[in-house]
């Protein structure tokens, strides 16, 4: 098996985890990594808080340097194929802040960038029923912006990266055919 990483992205809500736990399971030689669990850890480390709206809300200058060990961490620690559970944009009171930047790729160097969609509709329905979290209210509207912006932001890092880029689709109801997507794409499905 080669050694390659495959970032997976999408909205909070989109059903991405759930893709991904649904097709690893159809897989065991592939590990998965979470970028906020390594990014919480070092966050802790650091006395800057243990939970995800703790660091969401910190400086964007703490925010960036936390996301630079994360990536090396990862990177150092990956071995056969390796899921990186991430997001391509994360929305933060400043503004939308790239998930993958430059320092983050270098570091990372994907082979493929998976985005994990949803119907606006659904996503909210899902972030309302999800009493876990604090996550703003950004309504379909906002959430059809926020996937628009991954696609682009996307394509940018495919462009610098060199990495694919892989769009699927989280149906309503269609959990087993967007995990079969995900399982094809890193070999797991043979």
């Amino acid at each position: 098996m080669t050694d390659r990483i495959i970032a997976i992205t999408g909205v909070p809500g989109s059903g991405k985890t759930t893709v991904l736990k649904n097709a690893i399971s159809k897989a065991p030689n592939v590990s998965v990594v979470n970028f906020a669990e390594v990014m919480l850890s070092v966050g802790a480390e650091l006395g800057l808080g243990s939970d995800h709206d703790a660091i969401r809300t910190q400086p964007l200058d703490v925010q960036r340097d936390l996301q630079k060990k994360a990536a090396e961490k990862i990177a150092k620690d990956s071995k056969g194929v390796t899921i990186v559970d991430t997001h391509a944009t994360i929305k933060t009171s400043a503004g939308y802040l790239p998930g993958l930047p430059q320092w983050i790729l270098s570091a990372l160097n994907p082979s493929t960038i998976v985005i994990v969609e949803s119907s606006p509709k659904d996503i909210n329905f899902r972030r309302k029923m999800d009493k876990s979290r604090s996550r703003d209210d950004e309504g379909e509207a906002g959430i059809e912006l926020h996937q628009s912006l991954n696609r682009a932001i996307t394509l940018a890092y495919s462009a610098s990266s060199g990495a694919t880029v892989k769009i699927i689709t989280n149906e309503q109801n269609k959990l087993e055919e967007a995990s079969k997507e995900l399982l094809d794409l890193f070999g797991g499905n043979k």
